[in-house]
């Protein structure tokens, strides 16, 4: 059973109170779900009217959260195009709402709200397709301006889920509900600005497959399927870029082991999907594969998704994987125009505190890595004498750390972050001409391009 409200125990407790107290609490009172705030409180309120009108008891229901995916909130808010928004105000259009009533509560509710006039009603109410919420996406499949919604139910195997389709137009239809995916991506995936699905399913027998689904007349169509790596046990990140002049390439990563993360690329082109790094032969995607736990991303800023390599730094252990300092990365560039490979970015990526460090491919023969977690601190340095030249850290604190070191101090200006401190030792890095070539936030973007080997 996923998250749902704990009104159960609230109620569980009151009755405790009673019994040992004498005392006359209304136990009703500890049925309702905790009070939602802001834009959720109207469309809470909202629900409670529906539920009241339908000779439901207010009191008597709980919120129902998303497991997996962007949204896993009990209320999405979206603007008029059916598209989600987290802002609060003139741009939220609808809304939707689950629930799962406490005289029913594996049988989930989807409940459809519209904002008229800044007051919030509800437009419709559906029973969900499963015991539990496992996911929700939206996707414009029709290319009519609004989204539909697309919702992912549990099934008898957890690596299952059922896929119900809705469109929000005049009230909730559905349109399909009876596919079974292990996870969805919905997006302009054919370059031709309208929506589609793609449907990962991990079946048996080391059967892993992607299907594109596009809308036809109304409704959901299989058009293509292609394998993917046999041993995918979880599929991770999803990222949709362009990979040449209408083309879009969807990168995926996955578990392929507990130790062993890798990273699958889709796109569709002359009428076909495709998975170009997939080797049929062995069944498996080995260019990719990488004991560190770091994902792909854009990490230069040039709009296409960079995939690290990485190598295991001196004095680091397979034991330190999920430490991403403890990798020397090289960032790669897969050209559609050629199959092969571009090296991009090389360096050291923190992603406890959220920035790399861009580095000559040379350094890393003669240098590791330190990093501490309590004070938020990482060391580079010398892989014999163990001292460092270089020291960053986000804990705030400006006192040298040793005699010789200079300071420079980075992203000052963000709210959302603490500052970065950088101590560096300009000898040692004129010395072995070690040179750094930028320092960035992985938040998004090159946020300090300076170069700062003094």
């Amino acid at each position: 059973m996923k998250k749902r409200c704990v009104v159960r125990l609230f109620a569980q407790i009151a009755v405790l109170i009673c019994l040992c107290t004498g005392c006359s609490l209304d136990v009703e009172s500890f049925l309702q779900p905790p009070r939602a705030q802001g834009e959720h409180q109207a469309i809470q309120l909202a629900l409670e009217t529906y539920l009241g009108e339908s000779g439901t008891a207010v009191g008597r229901y709980s919120l129902l959260y998303p497991s997996t995916g962007a949204y896993t909130s009990a209320f999405v808010l979206c603007d008029s195009s059916g598209r989600p928004t987290q802002e609060d105000g003139d741009g939220v259009a609808m809304a939707v709402a689950f629930y799962a009533l406490a005289a029913a509560p594996e049988q989930p509710h989807v409940n459809l709200l519209y904002r008229q006039d800044g007051t919030w009603i509800s437009a419709d109410d559906r029973v969900g397709y499963g015991a539990d919420i496992q996911q929700v996406a939206f996707g414009d499949l029709d290319g009519d301006g609004l989204a539909e919604l697309l919702t992912g139910w549990s099934t008898y195997n957890s690596q299952d889920h059922r896929l119900a389709a809705f469109s929000m137009k005049d009230g909730l239809r559905v349109f399909s509900s009876d596919l079974v995916y292990t996870q969805l991506y919905a997006g302009d995936i054919t370059g031709t600005g309208r929506d589609s699905l793609l449907l990962f399913r991990i079946g048996s027998e080391n059967m892993v497959t992607a299907t594109l689904q596009q809308m036809r007349d109304g409704q959901l169509v299989s058009t293509d399927t292609v394998r993917l790596d046999g041993q995918i046990q979880q599929f991770k990140g999803m990222t949709l870029c362009s990979l040449a002049q209408g083309v879009q390439g969807l990168y995926v990563d996955a578990l392929k082991t507990a130790d062993t993360l890798m990273t699958e690329i889709l796109y569709y082109a002359d009428g076909k999907l495709h998975a170009p790094l997939y080797d049929a032969a062995s069944n498996a995607t080995t260019e990719t594969a990488r004991a560190a736990s770091i994902a792909s991303r854009d990490v230069d800023g040039d709009g296409r998704v960079e995939i690290p390599h990485c190598r295991l730094l001196p004095g680091h252990t397979v034991a330190d994987k999920d430490v991403s300092t403890a990798w020397f990365t090289t960032w790669r560039a897969w050209d559609y125009a050629t199959g092969l490979w571009k090296t991009g970015p090389q360096g050291i990526v923190n992603i406890a505190d959220g920035y790399m460090i861009w580095l000559d491919e040379a350094v890393q023969d003669t240098m590791t890595t330190a990093y501490d977690a309590n004070s938020r601190t990482l060391d580079l340095q010398d892989t014999e004498t163990k001292e460092f030249w270089l020291r960053l850290s986000t804990n705030g604190r400006t006192e040298a750390p040793a005699q010789g070191m200079e300071r420079i101090t980075l992203f000052e200006r963000e709210e959302d972050a603490l500052p970065l401190v950088v101590w560096f030792n300009p000898d040692v890095l004129d010395e072995r001409e070690i040179r750094i070539w930028r320092i960035q936030r992985l938040q998004g973007g090159v946020v300090h391009e300076e170069d700062i080997s003094l």
